[in-house]
């Protein structure tokens, strides 16, 4: 066999080997070592009744980073809550899918008018969430969903109020 060819087999094999390490590490860093053993299979995606994918919290929780945006297709609230909460929420207006503050300022969107969520942060969908267990009843893993969520929802109370008491 070619040296070359083996060289270069053993340094993608290097590479792929750190980036699976990489992988775990971020995991058991964040505490939630559990999101390694989700495998997308989107049980969990079909009996949330507000269109949260849960698989986006895995994300999150995966990342690290309560930022992930996730997909939440079913929640409804008035456009100004929807700029407030985050101007960069991806919504539903009409048949088009847009930026909340698009829709405000660029398409002149009411700010009265009752528009539908589509991509959220997962920080912000975890606040959405009823807290039904809908998701952790249907994971055929029987992951910790709902612990994921409560922690992203108690995460961005202490972000609000750390913000209020500056």
């Amino acid at each position: 066999m070619n040296r070359s060819l083996v060289r270069f087999n053993a340094a993608i094999m290097g590479a792929l080997v750190l980036f699976l390490l990489a992988i775990i590490a971020n995991a058991l860093a964040s505490r939630q070592p559990w999101v390694l053993f989700c495998y997308n299979c989107k049980a969990c995606n079909s009996s949330c009744i507000l269109g949260i994918d849960p698989q986006g919290f895995v994300d999150a929780a995966l990342a690290g980073d309560p930022r992930v945006y996730i997909y939440t297709t079913n929640v409804r609230l008035r456009l100004a809550r929807a700029v407030a909460i985050d101007p960069d929420m991806i919504i539903m207006v009409g048949n088009h899918k847009v930026a909340a503050h698009v829709a405000l300022d660029e398409l002149h969107v009411a700010p009265d008018t009752e528009v539908v969520t589509y991509r959220v942060q997962a920080r912000n969908a975890a606040q959405f969430c009823i807290q039904c267990g809908a998701c952790e009843r249907s994971c055929v893993l029987g992951l910790p969903l709902l612990r994921e969520i409560n922690q992203l929802r108690d995460r961005k109370v202490s972000e609000v109020k750390v913000t209020h008491d500056r």
